[in-house]
């Protein structure tokens, strides 16, 4: 009978187990095949805008946003901290981008025009560096772990006697001659 129970609470536990992977997959491909769309567009509006200092944050700023995706596979756990930026700042980047690039057509000189077209342009310079932040912030963590580690080991090295406090490499074979 015992056994029983405990048969039942395994098996329940990988049954909520495996729920919880289907739906993370299920969100990770919603969010990629959303980011993915709007990414899509956004770089459609590269080739049709003139200014080049606005195609290359557009360039930057897909490459950018691409490479968040590609962790975020890696990193399923970031998908909250991705949501945001998928929700919110691309549909946004692209939505001010389809309105630059309509200005632009209509070749429109007052100084409304002028200045929304300026700071379009500032708010882009802006985004770039939002989505080089959003990137960096996916590694942070592991880059703190790894120094932590590279500490312990460096450590290790001095113990062993590998290595002085410099780190430079001690010759065995002299030290023992």
């Amino acid at each position: 009978m015992e056994w029983m129970i405990i048969f039942t609470l395994i098996f329940n536990r990988n049954e909520v187990l495996q729920e919880r992977i289907d739906l993370e997959r299920l969100e990770y491909e919603q969010i990629t095949a959303q980011a993915s769309g709007t990414i899509k567009s956004i770089k459609e509006l590269e080739g049709k805008i003139e200014n080049p200092a606005i195609q290359s944050n557009i360039a930057q700023i897909c490459e950018t946003s691409n490479k968040i995706l590609t962790s975020l596979k890696e990193k399923p756990k970031k998908m909250k901290q991705v949501r945001k930026f998928v929700d919110y700042y691309l549909p946004f980047t692209l939505k001010i981008l389809d309105q630059y690039d309509k200005v632009e057509n209509q070749s429109l000189t007052s100084q409304e025009s002028i200045e929304f077209m300026e700071r379009v342009e500032r708010m882009l310079g802006r985004v770039k560096t939002a989505c080089e932040a959003q990137l960096n912030n996916m590694y942070d963590l592991d880059i703190i772990d790894t120094n932590a580690d590279i500490k312990v080991f460096e450590t290790m090295l001095k113990t062993d006697g590998l290595v002085d406090n410099n780190m430079n490499i001690i010759d065995v074979k002299k030290e023992g001659e």
